[in-house]
């Protein structure tokens, strides 16, 4: 058998090892399964583009915010985005690019919210009403770190500090003056540019500039937090490629894709398998990259305007995965997102429940599966339409590549046949074999017809080259494909 390898686009097509094209599937160690479609959740739409997302836990369960240009909302029991916005909206003075993305972060029962162009806003669940302002700061980002709120790219007296984190007193956010007994202070970066992001945690934090990656320990009084630089002449490409898990944090810089493990230990992960092919694909929209982390797959997914996009310019088409697990990636297409998060969603208690996913025969799981649980998060996003949905739907329509090949070493060959080794459970599922070839590794690939899988499991071929690749396409549900066997007749060496 050929087993189809892991995807390695950037790497010549001849004894690869891996595939160049592997696209709406999610990696495994071996083989891809399915990935589900997207699938609209909310019947209403927020009011304009969705320019971020979040999910609150509490001890009553998980409550999902978003945000667009003048609005915050926060989601009700009928998955419904209710206007939750102070008084008078928000300004959406473009501060970035085209649109002034919102960063959230949770302090206990208190959500935070900031644009970088209004006051920084909070809500508390249970007693909140509406947002209001939290401290009359402005920032970009905003993130937890240990008990404090850090704010990062400040807007303070109407002086903007593009290099500056600033945090809160100790388990009060409502504080951020500076002060030795609340431990409220702010700390400026040099020499690194305008800070891309915050990411909080328990024992430290992370902050991305645009050239330099820094941590942030707490040492208490008098310094409060201790600031080191764990990477330079590396930051963030895109603010919102920053995406973390555990002791994981991914993002993208200029040169690729990359994780930091434990604040410190930082390897590319893209190098020589997509990100040669990431920048070649993406084609506008760089502040519209987004990110997430579904932990029911073990996969980082990247949201991004690449090649084939067309209609508003805010609109990604396609998305990257990276399995975190197994160091593997995919691609997939066809999307038409304004925005991806990681949240939850309620349950799905009835069987009419479940119609807003579609077709029950094509529901990826059965009906009684955690999937369709209650405050669940995995992976979600907003609509061009800016309705709310997760991906829950039934499999993609998946398309894999095998590595290109001899049918016999050191001469052309002709192949006969093909069996795909693809898991659909007996469902309706339609499976297709297209055979690539070229004389020479100087030609074009000249793609064959695409041949329907016969009820013996094989795909009668007829591919007479020296080089030859396999691409096989499944519509319909399917568990998980692995490979091809082939079979292959020898031919002259001319």
């Amino acid at each position: 058998m050929i087993e189809f390898g892991q995807l390695m686009a950037d790497l010549p097509s001849f004894q690869n090892q891996g595939a160049l094209q592997v696209n709406n599937v999610i990696p495994l160690g071996r083989g891809y399964k399915s990935f589900p479609q997207f699938k609209e959740l909310t019947a209403t739409a927020l009011t304009g583009p969705c320019v971020g997302l979040h999910s609150q836990l509490s001890a009553s369960g998980t409550t999902n915010y978003a945000g667009d240009a003048t609005k915050l909302y926060q989601m009700n029991s009928s998955i419904v985005f209710i206007d939750k916005s102070k008084g008078g909206g928000y300004s959406n003075t473009t501060t970035e690019g085209s649109r002034d993305f919102w960063s959230f972060c949770q302090f206990g029962s208190r959500i935070v919210a900031t644009n970088g162009s209004d006051n920084i806003q909070s809500f508390v669940e249970g007693t909140s009403s509406a947002f209001a302002d939290l401290v009359a700061i402005k920032a970009k980002y905003v993130a937890t770190i240990r008990d404090f709120v850090f704010a990062g790219y400040t807007t303070e007296s109407s002086t903007t500090y593009s290099n500056r984190v600033k945090w809160s007193g100790i388990n009060d956010p409502t504080t951020f003056t500076v002060s030795q007994t609340t431990m409220s202070d702010f700390q400026d970066l040099p020499d690194t540019g305008s800070i891309m992001g915050v990411v909080g945690g328990e024992s430290f934090g992370v902050i991305f500039t645009e050239r330099a990656i820094w941590r942030a320990d707490f040492v208490g009084t008098p310094l409060i937090f201790q600031f080191s630089k764990v990477a330079d002449n590396l930051g963030a490409f895109a603010p919102r490629s920053i995406v973390s898990y555990g002791s994981d944090i991914f993002f993208l810089a200029q040169d690729g894709f990359y994780r930091i493990t434990n604040g410190a230990q930082i390897q590319p992960i893209g190098k020589g398998k997509i990100d040669d092919f990431f920048f070649n694909d993406l084609s506008s929209n760089f502040e519209g990259i987004c990110s997430a982390i579904d932990p029911n797959n073990s996969i980082a997914v990247w949201a991004y305007r690449g090649s084939g996009a067309s209609g508003v310019s805010s609109i990604n088409n396609k998305l990257v995965v990276f399995n975190y697990a197994t160091g593997n990636w995919s691609t997939c297409s066809g999307q038409d997102l304004e925005f991806i998060d990681t949240a939850s969603q309620v349950a799905f208690t009835t069987l009419e429940s479940l119609d807003v996913l579609g077709s029950i025969d094509d529901l990826p799981k059965p009906l009684d599966s955690y999937f369709y649980s209650e405050g669940l998060l995995g992976l979600a996003g907003v609509s061009s339409a800016h309705k709310f949905g997760k991906f829950l739907g039934g499999s993609m329509t998946a398309t894999v590549d095998t590595t290109e090949f001899e049918g016999a070493e050191g001469k052309r060959s002709t192949l006969i046949n093909c069996r795909p080794i693809v898991d659909a459970n007996g469902e309706n599922t339609t499976i297709t074999v297209t055979p690539l070839r070229r004389s020479s590794q100087a030609d074009s690939v000249t793609t064959g017809s695409a041949v329907s899988l016969k009820a013996s499991g094989d795909c009668p071929l007829r591919s007479n080259s020296r080089y030859h690749r396999l691409r096989v396409i499944v519509s319909g549900n399917f568990t998980n494909m692995s490979g091809v066997d082939i079979d292959a007749r020898p031919e002259g060496r001319r």
